[in-house]
């Protein structure tokens, strides 16, 4: 079932019906889905769609041979060319003989561009001499390797870069798109997959609606031998030449280390070398870097484990490695069950920020936003110079500089009572702004005593029910 994705497959129709050359670079982590996209948007369309892998250049390129032969000879198989820039000249002439668009799709292009020194300024040739006159040809590279795509693609200093015409950073399925994959199952409930999964559609297919919470992430998580219980270790070995350091950071930021400070005391990694590391982690898309979005009060920045599945993964399996090794999985659910009101809350303060991204400029919203974000720190403000650091889940920048939002997210099986709406008018004292508006997110409602202080406070209750 193919979901979501509206947006890019419309700028896709747009640049194949140009009638001039387009060339797009179309990115975004392991597994988000890129090739699934570009396989609905060529159906029914002239396709070259060759998929590059970790192989030497005379493998890809017999695989690129044969890709090309599929579309122009299907009955001859046997047919390579001789070099790359023969069969980009291949596609250059298919395209111009041709009345109708063609699509010539890389996917996966690092691992051809690795393989194969010189191979960028290959196809900045063939772009020159042929494929720019060629108004029905719209070529795209695909690429997981984020900073590889950016710096090697789209980067000042590549030579493909001015002949980038457009560039997709393909992002996971919103709460709303995933859930209709898995419809049956109530929001609440499908709250906690959405947040394992991280919203990448490739892991959500693995999920049965017809089955329990518990019976899914038994099934899917923490069984030995399936996919999303081999996917995180595979992934770093995969992708990294040292995958014991990044082990040992990612399990250092999931078990609460979030400064560099407490990921260096956890690891033992001097500062220097952690920094590459997570700039690594980073643009793998597993490890964000979060910064507070108002510089009132002292704050540092902060890492989190992004990516859903590594969070849970990190969280639980090397907790309770061996009883999941020795299929005892029952054993560890209660204590699973027990936290999972904790794992699910960090996803749903996501989902409360990304929320009202896409309410933003309604008649909802009371303020117009231009960044959402949270905020923690020190105050260290009048008498109070030694208060601890404090938080605020959602924070949103108005477009009028003296608005702002400020909201608290309460994933809980109880409505919400008086000191979460207490909480959040005092830490509002904080915020030097004329005009505040101030929000409660909740996962089952709010008191009748909270009510009653809203709208005396000009509160907004905002329930899972109602988003």
């Amino acid at each position: 079932m193919f979901v979501g994705r509206k947006q890019e497959l419309v700028e896709l129709e747009e640049r194949l019906a140009s009638e001039q050359f387009e060339f797009v670079a179309m990115y975004g982590r392991r597994r988000i889905g890129k090739s699934r996209l570009l396989e609905e948007f060529v159906q029914g369309k002239q396709t070259i769609f060759f998929t590059a892998d970790q192989f030497g250049p005379a493998i890809n390129l017999a695989n690129l041979s044969q890709a090309i032969n599929d579309l122009t000879e299907p009955d001859d198989s046997t047919k390579n060319f001789a070099t790359f820039m023969a069969a980009f000249d291949a596609v250059a002439k298919l395209a111009q003989a041709s009345d109708e668009p063609v699509v010539f799709v890389i996917d996966d292009y690092p691992h051809l561009a690795k393989s194969n020194e010189g191979l960028a300024e290959e196809l900045l040739e063939i772009i020159e001499k042929s494929y720019q006159n060629s108004g029905n040809l719209l070529v795209i590279l695909t690429g997981s390797q984020v900073s590889f795509m950016k710096e090697q693609v789209l980067g000042s200093k590549s030579p493909l870069n001015e002949k980038i015409t457009g560039q997709i950073n393909l992002l996971p399925l919103t709460f709303t798109e995933a859930h209709t994959l898995l419809a049956r199952i109530p929001k609440e409930v499908f709250m906690t997959i959405y947040g394992l999964t991280g919203g990448i559609p490739f892991y959500l297919e693995m999920f049965n609606d017809s089955l329990s919470l518990k019976e899914n992430i038994l099934t899917n998580m923490l069984r030995k031998n399936t996919f999303l219980y081999e996917e995180p270790s595979n992934l770093l070995m995969q992708e990294l030449r040292t995958p014991n350091r990044y082990n040992d950071i990612i399990t250092a930021i999931a078990s609460g280390a979030t400064e560099v400070r407490e990921i260096v005391n956890r690891t033992g990694i001097e500062s220097g070398p952690l920094t590459k590391y997570l700039e690594t982690l980073i643009d793998l898309e597993i490890v964000e870097k979060r910064t507070a979005l108002t510089e009132i009060g002292k704050n540092k920045p902060t890492y989190v484990i992004s990516d859903g599945l590594f969070r849970f993964w990190y969280l639980y399996v090397p907790k309770y490695k061996q009883f999941i090794e020795t299929e005892r999985t029952e054993l560890i659910w209660k204590y699973i069950a027990e936290d999972i009101l904790q794992f699910t809350s960090k996803t749903f303060e996501d989902y409360c920020r990304s929320w009202l991204v896409e309410k933003n400029g309604s008649e909802r919203m009371a303020i117009s936003l231009t960044e959402v974000g949270s905020w923690w720190g020190n105050p260290s403000t009048g008498k109070n110079k030694n208060a601890q650091q404090q938080k605020v889940n959602v924070v949103g920048l108005g477009a009028e500089e003296e608005d702002l939002l400020l909201g608290d997210c309460y994933w809980r099986n109880e409505k919400i009572d008086l000191p979460a709406a207490e909480q959040l008018i005092e830490h509002s004292k904080y915020f030097p702004y004329a005009t505040k508006e101030l929000v409660l997110f909740s996962k089952r409602g709010f008191t009748k005593q909270v009510k009653e202080l809203a709208r005396e406070k000009k509160i907004r209750l905002i329930s899972l029910a109602e988003m």
